[in-house]
Formats: C-alpha cells, sequence, structure tokens
C-alpha cells in the first residue's frame, strides 16, 4: 500500500477518535486527553464544527446507535495517575444548526473505555470500563485497586436522562482494553488476567455472558479475519501499555484461542489499534507511542503475518479507517506529536 499523509489540525495531547454519521454529512470527531476540545471534521479532514471546547479528558467518543445527531464521550479522565476522579460519561446532542449542547449521563470515576452494545431483544446497553477505582496519592502507576466492569440499560433522550451503572466484574486489574463488535452484539474486554467477551442479555430478564478467551495479561485486543478462513483471530497487545504483538486463533475448542503469530520486533507502548477491512483487505492498523512511535498495518500474505510501515516516529494514541466513496483513508490521533493527521491509501 501507499499512503499520502496530510496533518489537518494540531490538537495537544489528540487521542480519542470517533465516526459520526449525521444528518447533514458523515465525519469524525477527535477528543483530546487533557483540558481541551471535542472537534468534527469531514471525511476529507476540512474541519467542521466544534462539538465541545472541555473538558476534555476524552478516552472513548462513539456515536449512539440509531441516532443521527448524538455522541457519547468519556469525560475528565486526565490521568490514570490521580487524575481521573472525577472523571463520567457526557452526552452531546446535535442541533439543525450546527450547535451541540452536553449533558453529563453519569459518574463513573476512572471511567477509561466504554461502548454501546443491543441485546437480542433490541435492548440498548452502556458497558463501561474503570481502569482502576482509585488512586493513592503521590503514587504513580498505583494498581492496588482494581476497576470494574459496569452496565446500564439505555432508553431515549441521553440528551436529558441520567443512568446509573450496577457493577458486573469486580477485581478488574489494569482493565485497559475494549472492542465494540461492529453490529454491536458483544464487547472484548482485556486486563491483567487475560481476554474477555461480554455479550448482553438478550431477554429482560435474562443474565451476561462472560467468557474468557485468552488468559495472558493484555492492554488492547481487537478482531478480525486476517486469514480468511471464516474466522476472526484475535489480536492482541501486551502486557500492560506493553511492547509485544500478537495474533490468537481460534482452536477447535469453542471459546479458546491459541496464539500463531508473535511480531519478533518489541514495540515500546503499543496503544493505538483498528480493525476491519482497508482498501479491500482485512487487517489490523496499530501504533505505538515511544521509541519508534510508528503507525503500522498488520496483515496476512503469502501464508503468513506481516507488517508494513505507515508512518514513523508521530506515537499514535488511536487511529481508524474508513471508506469515502472510492477513497480509503487512515485517521490517527498522533498524542506524542499533537498532530491529527489523514492518510490517503492507494493499491499502486
Amino acid at each position: 500500500m501507499q499512503y499520502t499523509k496530510k496533518v489537518i489540525a494540531s490538537m495537544p495531547k489528540a487521542y480519542a477518535i470517533g465516526m459520526f454519521d449525521g444528518e447533514d454529512a458523515q465525519s469524525f470527531v477527535i477528543g483530546v486527553e487533557k483540558d481541551g476540545p471535542i472537534r468534527r471534521f469531514a471525511l476529507d479532514g476540512t474541519p467542521m464544527e466544534t462539538v465541545t471546547e472541555g473538558p476534555g479528558g476524552v478516552m472513548t467518543v462513539t456515536q449512539v446507535p440509531g441516532r443521527k445527531d448524538q455522541l457519547l464521550a468519556t469525560s475528565e479522565f486526565f490521568s490514570p495517575n490521580f487524575g481521573a476522579d472525577t472523571a463520567g460519561i457526557a452526552c452531546y446532542t446535535r442541533a439543525a444548526d450546527g450547535s451541540w449542547a452536553s449533558h453529563r449521563i453519569c459518574d463513573l470515576p476512572y471511567v477509561h473505555r466504554f461502548g454501546l452494545l443491543r441485546g437480542a431483544d433490541g435492548q440498548l446497553w452502556l458497558i463501561a470500563c474503570t481502569i482502576k477505582s482509585a488512586c493513592r496519592q503521590g503514587i504513580k502507576n498505583d494498581w492496588q485497586t482494581p476497576g470494574a466492569v459496569y452496565v446500564a440499560k439505555l432508553g431515549d433522550n441521553l440528551e436529558t436522562a441520567t443512568v446509573e451503572p450496577t457493577m458486573l466484574a469486580s477485581c478488574q486489574v489494569q482493565n485497559h482494553g475494549f472492542w465494540n463488535a461492529p453490529d454491536h452484539s458483544f464487547a472484548l474486554v482485556s486486563t491483567a488476567a487475560g481476554v474477555f467477551r461480554y455479550t448482553p442479555p438478550a431477554t429482560a430478564d435474562g443474565a451476561w455472558d462472560v467468557r474468557c478467551l485468552i488468559v495472558q495479561p493484555t492492554s488492547d485486543i481487537c478482531m478480525v479475519d486476517f486469514d480468511g478462513d471464516g474466522k476472526d483471530e484475535i489480536l492482541t497487545l501486551s502486557a500492560f501499555h506493553g511492547d509485544t504483538l500478537s495474533v490468537w486463533h481460534a482452536t477447535d475448542v469453542e471459546d479458546k484461542y491459541e496464539k500463531v503469530w508473535e511480531d519478533p520486533e518489541k514495540r515500546d507502548f503499543l496503544h493505538a489499534i483498528w480493525s476491519g477491512e482497508l482498501a479491500g483487505e482485512k487487517c489490523a492498523v496499530v501504533g505505538n507511542r515511544k521509541a519508534g512511535r510508528d503507525l503500522l498495518r498488520v496483515h496476512y500474505a503469502d501464508g503468513a503475518y506481516q507488517i508494513e510501515v505507515i508512518d514513523h516516529d508521530r506515537g499514535p494514541a488511536n487511529c481508524w479507517v474508513f471508506q469515502d466513496g472510492e477513497a480509503t483513508r487512515v485517521i490517527a490521533a498522533n498524542r506524542e506529536t499533537d498532530e491529527v493527521a489523514l492518510y490517503e491509501v492507494s493499491n499502486d
């Protein structure tokens, strides 16, 4: 693949990326890790509007299914080191004139990642993951108090409603990674204990189904069918903010995966991760925030997993791939260099 780069914005500590299919246009939004805005861009990178000027601390931003005017985003997660006690989840609703109104739907200290799932009965659920539950002041990288996984039923009118998440799983040490299935049917969550799949209840009185798929300290995860055999592999970044990139394949035993590939090169502070189809090919895009600070494409060709460098020394925190008509583009929130970069992809 060939990649043509364009820097479309300077945003200090650019971090979260979300796609937004609005009534007016398809677009994407970028949120920052520290104090600052969530900004909206057209698919070609043209700035559109500011969703909010702050407060920042945006770890996750996602569109509400079925709504072309609404986003949910983490708010005030400024640091896992005594900087997220006031964190929560906010709703942003767009008016026809392009203005946005904000409403905090819940307080949830140390909420880091979250997603929206639909049960088989159509019920929309919030699943939210706290990276820890408290932090002793002045002690950096304190993991004494584990995080948890919370869930809540969501109804209409999130622009005014509040929710009270219920703890589903406790003692989730280094509860960092989250991957939402594109059809919203389940989510993967990764922690120091491994990779877990969360599936919402199928009926009003049903229970959540939680399965452990991989036993290995894991920072981030995604799924895609790299080798085209009809079964999605799981790509892992391990351990917490670690340096090891691996692919796990489903076995003949239900919900059991085995490692089939590990990148021989260690890449410090792996963090950015996306999976899906890029220019007609199933693949993943990942990035690391230290040392080489690369943006990479992971794909399967000629019977082997392979890596291609998209960009170097930019330090992506998150990335996304999308289609805009005939154009394929990669968007990267390059946190370590305060830039939002758009890459045009070609097969030439």
